[in-house]
């Protein structure tokens, strides 16, 4: 009897070490986590890029200024060129395909897409406050 209980604690410990140690940690949830954030920011990007066209459209303002020496038209030139580079669909694809990414790497997106949300979120309601 003792040999068998000795036979399973020493099976636990081997299949405990070799979950904690050896195999790799499922980061699904955090990697989830950070493509839902990637689309949402996604989706805002877009929004403000729209609202900012609305001005334009409505205002005639595609050489109003925004900001010193920055219009309305530079400015949205600039939003496109960047949701190409980091919210473009094809770049969201990358993401949720690799199969490399670390906690860390997603901890490290995840910083940069909240700080971009964020940015994003405080230029939208300038915008709006422009109406």
């Amino acid at each position: 009897m003792e040999i068998i209980i000795g036979i399973i604690g020493l099976t636990i410990a081997c299949i405990t070490y070799h979950k904690t140690f050896i195999s790799p940690p499922d980061i699904s949830e955090e990697k989830n986590n950070f493509l839902g954030i990637f689309k949402a920011t996604q989706k805002l990007h877009l929004e403000v890029q729209s609202l900012i066209q609305k001005y334009i459209d409505e205002n005639d303002g595609a050489n109003h200024f925004l900001y010193t020496n920055i219009t309305f038209q530079q400015y949205l030139d600039l939003a496109k060129q960047e949701f190409e580079k980091s919210l473009s669909d094809k770049l969201y694809t990358d993401l949720e395909n690799n199969k490399k990414l670390t906690k860390n790497n997603i901890d490290s997106l995840l910083k940069m897409i909240e700080i971009q949300n964020n940015a994003l979120t405080q230029f939208k309601n300038q915008i709006l406050f422009l109406k």
